[in-house]
């Protein structure tokens, strides 16, 4: 029984809000949001029976009590059995609220005309909101467990094929996603434990674990038929650009000292990995404070030559623009912002750009005109002429990125880099964004790569074939032009 009064000791030292201990499995952490698995041996179930079994004697299954231990100190414990023995959830008890004695009231005669006061019942006292929050925090915890559990099997699988997401839904085989391609897997997941996960977590939450040395990002969710799953796979190290296949002009973004560089394409087009991997060239390049705003934190850096501070939405800050405004408090030189997602966080990093601070950020945007035309939208029609102004002179960069599979497997990315020259600029203050792409064609003397010259280089090279080409191509006959396999 030390021993796990040991394990309950480092969940307190470490400052976890719960520890998770199950049989023939490595114990685990939950801090701000994150698994993390502690480096020791798996439990033995044997060790686990002897220190539940005075705690669940005349309960009934699943067991919610609280263990005292010798140093005084309590903590809340849910017992439950699993195929390999026994699975505990521990988290430190919160004190009771103290509740103040009442005042002696001052005894004054009654006059002979006062009613006799009624006495009225007791007030049920209220629940101490730590008393709740622990509550939750148990939920969550739990949860994450759960999930982890669930997810085990699944990622190990993807991470065997070179997958990049797993995918769960209730009465579905899992899949995982492969090149693009969404593929099923043999493997039985049990929808209660699915449910139990999304209810515990709570549906549209996103959750960062560690599975075996393998970090994911997932989000669960409820839909029409059940609940869901889906998971993104992190790489361990911050890939290159090399890594990545996007040219090394590419680079020149870090050198800026204040503006805005974009990072847009669709969902799962890389653009998280674009910036990880640009703040890591930064960070050999030169010393800077760094600071990054993330839903949630994927790529963890290993400063060399920046000072780096990772805050996730949610664990450090309760939205994106309220982390950019206390940002702009903390003495940045740069700020990686996960993603533009409304006007308060468009506004606010503008500001950032326009106080100093280069600022990159990724949008959901097919190319660099939808992406400047997005922002501008997001304000009402009073304030985008203010708006164009003000992007048209900080805006530094649009990078605009799709992933296309190859046809020796794996996926290649296709890319459009608009540098804002002062072409572009007056563009934008103009309001004359259909004209852009004319600008873009014609501005190669200026780092511009259109993305119909990255995508004839892709079929030219043979590296995708020219149906899924075309499919991504906004101008077939700029792209026939370019490729000498389609002329």
């Amino acid at each position: 029984m030390s021993a796990i009064r040991s394990l309950l000791r480092v969940m307190t030292l470490r400052d976890a809000e719960a520890i998770v201990l199950e049989a023939g499995k490595v114990p685990s952490l939950r801090r701000r949001g994150h698994v993390e698995a502690l480096a020791m041996p798996e439990l033995e179930a044997q060790l686990l029976a002897e220190f539940a079994a005075p705690l669940v004697a005349g309960h009934e299954w699943p067991v919610n009590t609280t263990f005292q231990d010798p140093d005084g100190t309590s903590y809340q414990c849910t017992i439950e059995k699993v195929s390999s023995g026994l699975r505990i959830v521990a988290r430190k008890a919160k004190p009771p609220a103290a509740v103040p004695p009442p005042a002696a009231a001052e005894a004054k005669p009654t006059a002979w005309w006062a009613k006799p006061a009624t006495a009225k019942p007791a007030a049920r006292p209220a629940i101490p909101e730590s008393s709740e929050r622990a509550e939750a925090d148990g939920r969550v915890a739990d949860g994450l467990a759960r999930l982890a559990r669930l997810l085990e099997q699944p990622v190990a699988i993807a991470r065997g094929r070179g997958a990049s997401d797993v995918i769960l839904s209730t009465g579905q085989a899992p899949r995982v996603r492969l090149d693009g391609r969404v593929e099923a897997i043999e493997l039985g997941i049990d929808d209660g434990d699915l449910a139990a996960c999304v209810v515990a977590l709570g549906s549209n939450t996103d959750h960062s674990i560690e599975l075996d040395g393998t970090r994911v990002r997932v989000n669960v969710f409820d839909h029409l038929n059940g609940y869901a799953v889906a998971a993104r796979l992190i790489r361990d190290r911050v890939p290159s650009l090399a890594d990545l296949a996007l040219p090394a002009e590419l680079g020149t973004v870090v050198d800026h000292r204040d503006g805005l560089v974009l990072v847009c394409g669709p969902t799962g087009s890389g653009k998280s990995t674009t910036l990880a991997a640009l703040i890591d060239l930064l960070d050999q390049r030169r010393a800077a404070h760094v600071i990054t705003l993330e839903d949630p934190i994927e790529y963890r850096f290993s400063p060399r030559r920046c000072v780096i501070h990772q805050r996730e939405l949610g664990a450090h800050v309760p939205t994106f623009a309220a982390g950019l405004r206390a940002a702009l408090r903390e003495a940045p030189d740069v700020i990686l912002l996960g993603e533009l997602r409304d006007k308060d966080t468009i506004a606010a990093a503008l500001t950032a750009a326009e106080t100093g601070h280069l600022v990159l950020a990724t949008l959901h945007a097919p190319n660099a005109a939808g992406a400047i035309d997005r922002m501008i939208d997001a304000f009402p029609d009073t304030h985008q002429r203010q708006i164009r102004w003000q992007l048209a002179s900080v805006l530094r960069t649009v990078i605009t990125q799709f992933l296309l599979p190859r046809r020796d497997g794996g996926r290649a990315p296709a890319y459009e880099i608009v540098p804002v020259t002062v072409a572009v600029a007056n563009i934008m203050r103009k309001g004359d964004l259909h004209t852009l792409p004319t600008a873009i064609q014609s501005g190669r003397e200026a780092g511009m790569i259109p993305l119909e010259r990255s995508l004839a280089r892709l079929i030219d090279s043979g590296t995708v074939s020219p149906q899924v080409v075309k499919k991504i191509a906004a101008d077939h006959d700029l792209l026939a032009a370019l490729s000498g396999k389609l002329r």
